[in-house]
């Protein structure tokens, strides 16, 4: 019995700490503050490393820097592929590296034939894995908005795929890998721009800012749609 306990105590400090860890690196990545991701993947390891260098790319890219974007996104899913090789079930290490596949299409669309069907795979693993995962149907409305029509994707697509993250979330705090609320919210708020639902548009991203009153990006798409 006094093992089991401890053993409860262990994971339940270990998410803890997870989960502060992640809160950071959000922060940080909301206010664009590069030097604190780059401190947080230095001081991580796995899928909490990975995330801090995702969140250092996707910065880098809102910077116009293209070359360390993609050096930072390499550090990701290299990351990411070692934390699935040391536990193959680790459904949000796929989901992550899906999205990094499909991101590092938008850097090297050439590798779209190769890199397009990794992120597919690694997507349909994740889900598998836990369907229940908002971030496995986050990542799928993102896929859905940024992939054009004529190679399947679809506006409409995305906005079912981030209904479901989003209804999904409710049951997420506690998960200790709990982030992505905000950002799900700006994306359906874009997809309601793109088919013309300009009000619900606006609420989706007032409503990111409820969640995360320092979300830069939010603040800019509600501004430029007042």
């Amino acid at each position: 019995m006094k093992a089991l306990i401890a053993i409860g105590l262990l994971i339940s400090s270990t998410t803890f700490a997870n989960q502060t860890e992640i809160d950071a690196i959000e922060l940080a990545s909301m206010q664009l503050n590069k030097s604190a991701l780059v401190q947080a993947a230095a001081d991580n390891q796995g899928y909490v490393k990975a995330l801090a260098y995702y969140r250092l790319s996707v910065s880098q890219t809102v910077s116009s820097n293209s070359p360390a974007a993609i050096k930072s996104l390499d550090l990701a899913i290299a990351a990411l592929e070692g934390a699935i090789k040391n536990n193959p079930n680790d459904d949000e290490s796929w989901a992550l590296l899906a999205q990094c596949y499909g991101l590092k299409i938008s850097f090297e669309p050439h590798n779209a034939a190769k890199l397009g069907p990794k992120s597919g795979i690694a997507l349909k693993k994740a889900s598998v894995l836990n369907p229940n995962t908002p971030r496995v149907m986050l990542f799928k409305g993102i896929m859905s908005f940024n992939t054009p029509a004529m190679y399947g994707g679809s506006k409409v697509a995305a906005i079912k795929s981030l209904n479901k993250a989003i209804a999904l979330f409710n049951d997420d705090k506690s998960s200790g890998n709990y982030w992505g609320e905000a950002e799900a919210y700006v994306w359906r708020g874009l997809a309601y721009q793109a088919t013309q639902q300009h009000e619900k548009s606006v609420s989706d991203f007032e409503k990111a800012l409820t969640i995360s009153p320092n979300f830069g990006w939010a603040k800019m798409l509600l501004s430029s749609n007042q």
